[in-house]
């Protein structure tokens, strides 16, 4: 059979793009949450419906889409959910793409997206109102473009896929911590190294001046993508239901966009090598032993035919890795998703170079053997999908929805809730004063107050207005008599002595 033109590859590609991004998309919709889920994801659904201002850096661009999303006839809760899941999808039609723009086999391809889709931390971010798919999504599509315009040996694609990433910064910071990757690829068009040592030529004059030129136009680009932030402070100054920070004036709009209070999670002293464990274990419940064996035997093929591109995609993971290394949060696993691709798309690498290997070592009498073997390697996402698939399932997921009704319907009227802005109290806070209050518009006669004075919580008591807490903190714990009472804990009376 002659070999397909190259429209007729590029619509058999768009096809089974299209088709691994719908058989994820059924996954994802049959375990998607129906309501409200906890945490930020209360606060995203608030802040797109509302088109307010969630939590540092603002993520204005995510915000902007969400709002489209929560325009659907749709609980606003369960359009934020199916928006991640679109993109979750999306983000897995854009992996084989980038799978086969790297030389990869159409198999080889679909076995690294797939295992991507159904792999526990991309599937669970794309059942919640969450940023990292659509995050990831852009990261994808710039990594897609800057490889199509180095193969075309076009300064376009370049650029726009530096508009691209830029925009995404509203989405999430951490395309930015993939920098380094995405750079090297704009710095070796018309380059074209073919052994591993001439990537020293990226440091050389050649082509320089076309480079630079090209260089600078992408940076321009990523600057006004990156102006999508401007937004910010133009609606905070409109005064919206949810205005975090109000960062409305220069220096409170500087305060969001670099980390705000955030900036104090990062680590100081802390055991290298315990962190190191615990990233690892990450990645290891992500792809198993098969998935990091492939993925590093992918590694070593890219870098061998490919070098260019497989520097850029080590460079852009240990970026990612580096960047959130000391980041102190519970969910740490999340960001770390753009490495969790990059090892998909080498997992995809790998089933290529063992496809390759088999076919060498059969000979022509036995090569049918080679594609079989390749095939054989899809057990790997099956079998993520088959163990993935119960402990995901968040369909019949109703806790956040059924506290926040268990709260308006047990909170005598005019009660004052404290909220001392701890972890455990912003995962009911959202859920009650950002999602119900000010999206559903329930319980408008309670009032959430952030770190009332002990004095004006006592002078409240001594008035019978009736005071709670999201959760006991030791705030009010050491100073006032506090009991459970239904879904919030109610403060009784100072302490005496």
């Amino acid at each position: 059979m002659a070999e397909p033109s190259p429209p007729a590859r590029s619509f058999v590609d768009l096809a089974i793009a299209a088709g691994l991004a719908l058989a994820c998309l059924g996954l994802y919709l049959s375990t998607l949450c129906p309501t409200v889920f906890w945490y930020d994801s209360a606060e995203y659904v608030a802040a797109a419906s509302l088109l307010g201002i969630p939590h540092p850096p603002g993520y204005p661009l995510y915000t902007l889409i969400g709002h489209l999303f929560t325009r659907l006839p749709l609980e606003p809760a369960y359009a934020m959910n199916l928006m991640s899941a679109v993109f979750g999808a999306l983000a897995v039609a854009l992996a084989y793409l980038i799978g086969r723009a790297l030389g990869g086999g159409r198999l080889a391809a679909a076995i690294g997206a797939a295992t991507l889709g159904v792999g526990h931390l991309h599937w669970s971010q794309s059942l919640i109102a969450e940023v990292y798919t659509p995050g990831l999504c852009f990261l994808l599509a710039s990594l897609l473009l800057l490889l199509r315009g180095l193969e075309r040996d076009r300064r376009g694609p370049l650029v726009l896929a530096a508009l691209i990433a830029g925009l995404g910064l509203g989405v999430h910071f951490f395309i930015a911590t993939c920098g380094v990757g995405l750079a090297a690829l704009v710095l070796g068009l018309g380059l074209r190294p073919q052994r591993p040592r001439e990537l020293a030529r990226l440091l050389s004059r050649e082509a320089l001046g076309r480079r630079l030129l090209t260089a600078a136009a992408c940076l321009g680009a990523a600057c006004l993508g990156a102006c999508i932030f401007l937004y910010i402070p133009l609606r905070a100054a409109m005064k919206p239901a949810l205005n975090f920070g109000d960062p409305s004036s220069l220096e409170r709009f500087l305060w969001m966009v670099t980390g705000g209070n955030y900036k104090g999670w990062w680590l100081r002293d802390f055991d290298w090598l315990a962190r190191a464990a615990q990233l690892g274990g990450h990645l290891y419940d992500q792809l198993l032993v098969v998935g990091l064996a492939l993925a590093a035997l992918g590694a070593a093929r890219l870098l061998a035919r490919a070098p260019l591109a497989g520097l850029a995609l080590l460079l852009a993971a240990l970026g990612n890795l580096a960047f959130f290394f000391r980041y102190n949060v519970h969910d740490v696993e999340v960001f770390f998703l753009p490495t969790v691709a990059i090892a998909c798309l080498l997992c995809g690498q790998g089933a290529q170079a063992i496809g390759e290997l088999a076919s060498r070592l059969l000979g022509d009498g036995r090569r049918w053997l080679a594609p079989a073997l390749t095939a054989a390697l899809a057990l790997l996402p099956i079998s993520l999908a088959a163990a993935n698939y119960r402990s995901l399932d968040l369909s019949s997921y109703t806790a956040a929805r059924d506290y926040g009704e268990r709260l308006c319907a047990e909170l005598p009227r005019g009660a004052v809730i404290l909220n001392f802005t701890t972890p455990p109290e912003w995962k009911n806070d959202a859920v009650f004063s950002h999602y119900f209050q000010k999206v559903l518009g329930r319980r408008a006669d309670v009032r959430v107050l952030s770190r009332p004075r002990p004095r004006q919580v006592a002078r409240w008591l001594a008035r019978g207005v009736p005071v709670f807490l999201f959760f006991p903190v030791p705030e009010v714990v050491s100073l006032f008599l506090v009991r459970p009472e239904g879904a919030a804990y109610r403060v009784v009376a100072p302490r005496t002595g």
